[in-house]
């Protein structure tokens, strides 16, 4: 049996919860903002999970556990470190749940490198209430085959038919940035997935991949012009109405993580000579909107 403290018990993080409390044989701690006595988990085929309480305060009630799963957003590095110096003993890993393909950058003031995970999740979960979370869809995880890869994905024996271990997870994780890269687009005009209908925006959303295709390659990533028809592709078979997380954290004014996703292909093709414009222009103006909501 495996002690595991969640830092985030959102979307994502509930999810992951819910589906290591159905593999059975752990011992789960929430760590979060808001305490709560149990969440109520729905997995895909009819499951449901309760899983809780929800810690709070002062994290060093939870004490050391064997892993720690970070799923907090990007911005929350410092506040999570907090956790991380609690929780963490002599042998925790911890497996870093976030978007981006800076994981390891965002952690190393608090876990060696040898003991964390970056890891590439892709899962439709929502919250519709703050105790309530559906995992509407596969949970699709991609670690590397090295280090404890293959520990995190023992984890979730049982409940891991879409768990991949590879043995390039950059590229894993700049495919995944390249296919969060156009969503920028919907929090630019504060609309849904229905902007990509028509042509004239399908041709600004595939330069915007391409431009990340292009970083990615330049940083060692094995990724080719096919990946820029697979998000196209993507995007085109979402529903009309359906809401990013990028958009969704802009309607409700919180933080947002563009920093980390085009804010990361602006700052590493800066750093290796490979221009940005289209990029560059959306973080500029995402972040005017953003100043000028916080003046007004």
């Amino acid at each position: 049996m495996s002690r595991i403290a969640i830092i985030g018990p959102g979307a994502i993080g509930g999810t992951l919860a819910g589906n290591l409390q159905r593999a059975g044989n752990h011992e789960v701690l929430l760590c979060g903002r808001r305490s709560s006595p149990q969440l109520s988990v729905e997995l895909p085929g009819g499951h449901s999970e309760r899983v809780g309480p929800v810690l709070v305060a002062w994290p060093g009630e939870a004490g050391p556990v064997d892993w720690v799963l970070v799923a907090t957003k990007t911005y929350a590095a410092a506040e999570t470190g907090r956790w991380l110096a609690a929780l963490m003993g002599e042998e925790t890993r911890v497996a870093v749940f976030q978007n981006g393909v800076e994981h390891r950058e965002r952690f190393r003031s608090w876990v060696p490198d040898d003991r964390l995970v970056p890891v590439v999740i892709d899962c439709p979960a929502e919250r519709p209430s703050p105790d309530h979370i559906v995992q509407r869809g596969a949970l699709n995880i991609v670690v590397g085959d090295d280090g404890a890869g293959p520990e995190l994905k023992a984890l979730f024996a049982g409940v891991d038919d879409h768990f991949w271990l590879t043995g390039d997870f950059q590229s894993a994780a700049w495919r995944k940035l390249t296919l969060n890269s156009v969503a920028v687009l919907t929090a630019m005009v504060l609309r849904p997935n229905e902007i990509f209908q028509g042509p004239a925006m399908q041709a600004v959303a595939r330069r915007i991949a391409a431009e990340s295709v292009a970083v990615a390659q330049a940083a060692g990533a094995k990724l080719d012009e096919r990946v820029i028809d697979d998000v196209m592709a993507a995007v085109l078979a979402a529903a009309p109405d359906g809401v990013n997380s990028l958009l969704a954290d802009r309607m409700a004014k919180r933080p947002t993580e563009l920093a980390a996703r085009n804010g990361a292909i602006v700052r590493i093709g800066a750093a290796l000579g490979v221009p940005t414009p289209l990029n560059s222009m959306a973080v500029a103006v995402v972040e005017a909107q953003i100043r000028a909501e916080s003046a007004g």
